[in-house]
């Protein structure tokens, strides 16, 4: 995509910094041939089907990647044209999002300006039906005060808050909000570090999350609310690629982050589109089970680490560690009368990686705890 400048925006005041995520590489899906022309821009989900789209093409499938409906060409005449939405047309498809059974379109054209010489100049997002891949009629031209150049590789929308967004190509400096109702500009998110050659964004938890085909091929996220940026993973492999769309989706196993990159790992073959997929490692919220009355036992309970874990238990009393006290059991001796006790759990993963959590404090208190 072309180039556009870079303009300098402060960056609002300083907050406590989030700690930042780790996902782990959990597989990848290989689309070759016709997937792999019809897959190789952007990517949703309705938790049921996936939304594919090419440049200018739509893809539903089934959650096995079975092609269930295609729409190419998919930008219809009344946008491809020139038109007063964009008045050289519409060629070029990007990035997509899934709401309330519709898709949310990225459009802009790759034809040069004659004057100029531009491209990605006339950004539109439209919306589309996502049960049949038909346009609804419904599309607007952005107009962002900042400027048009290269703004429309994705569309992400929250819905509920009647929000959409987007951002520009090269050495993004902030992230554009629009009024999704009638795509009219709201406000800009200052972002603490630039995000260059974003191809995909989504929401998630307050959170924009990025797919970069920058040099470092990073996946990053920003806040919604203090615009932190933290680069969360690399996508680099050791050969051409070209890092496209990504989408979340809920599995019984957990959060997964899924990205389309482009890949040519023979030099001298055909070229193809690799679905990769990330699970998020989340740390349980360790909690203390039973009455605290002395004489009895309490227990740890460690809560749920995804993916799972195997534990170790150290019991504190006032913030000091218990020597011994190493099981997911603790006996409250009476000299632990109106003490505090705590538990910190530490949880390693298969592949050798660790984090330890303290739980929340209970207070021993007299009685009959009795023993088990």
């Amino acid at each position: 995509m072309a180039a556009g400048p870079a303009v300098a925006v402060p960056v609002a005041a300083a907050t406590p910094a989030q700690e930042v995520e780790t996902w782990e590489f959990i597989g990848k899906d290989v689309f070759t041939g016709e997937a792999e022309r019809s897959r190789g821009q952007g990517v949703t989900t309705d938790g049921t089907h996936w939304y594919f789209s090419s440049t200018n093409g739509l893809e539903i499938t089934d959650m096995q990647y079975n092609t269930l409906f295609k729409s190419s060409p998919a930008i219809p005449s009344v946008l491809a044209d020139p038109s007063p939405l964009a008045y050289k047309g519409l060629n070029h498809i990007g990035d997509i999002d899934y709401a309330d059974g519709k898709l949310y379109i990225s459009l802009d054209t790759s034809t040069r300006d004659s004057v100029t010489g531009s491209r990605y100049d006339t950004p539109v997002f439209a919306i589309y039906n996502a049960a049949d891949l038909s346009f609804t009629g419904q599309a607007a031209a952005l107009h962002p005060p900042h400027g048009v150049q290269d703004i429309a590789s994705w569309v992400a929308v929250d819905a509920p808050k009647g929000l959409a967004y987007g951002m520009a190509y090269d050495n993004a400096t902030e992230i554009a909000v629009y009024n999704l109702r009638d795509w009219t500009f709201k406000s800009y998110i200052p972002l603490s570090q630039t995000i260059d050659q974003a191809q995909g964004g989504k929401i998630h938890g307050g959170w924009m999350y990025f797919a970069s085909d920058d040099a470092g091929k990073n996946i990053s996220r920003a806040s919604l609310t203090t615009g932190e940026v933290q680069v969360l993973f690399s996508l680099k492999v050791p050969y051409d690629q070209e890092v496209e769309g990504l989408s979340f989706l809920e599995t019984r196993d957990g959060l997964t982050l899924n990205i389309l990159n482009r890949e040519q790992p023979d030099p001298n073959g055909p070229g193809n589109v690799t679905f990769h997929h990330y699970r998020l490692r989340v740390t349980g919220t360790p909690i203390i089970k039973g009455s605290p009355k002395v004489g009895g036992f309490v227990t740890a309970d460690p809560g749920k680490w995804v993916p799972e874990a195997k534990f170790s238990y150290q019991w504190l009393v006032n913030g000091e560690p218990v020597p011994g006290a190493n099981r997911s059991r603790f006996h409250l001796a009476g000299k632990y009368l109106r003490d505090t006790v705590t538990v910190r759990v530490t949880g390693t993963w298969a592949d050798g990686a660790s984090s330890t959590v303290e739980s929340g404090p209970v207070t021993v208190v007299s009685g009959s705890g009795g023993q088990r």
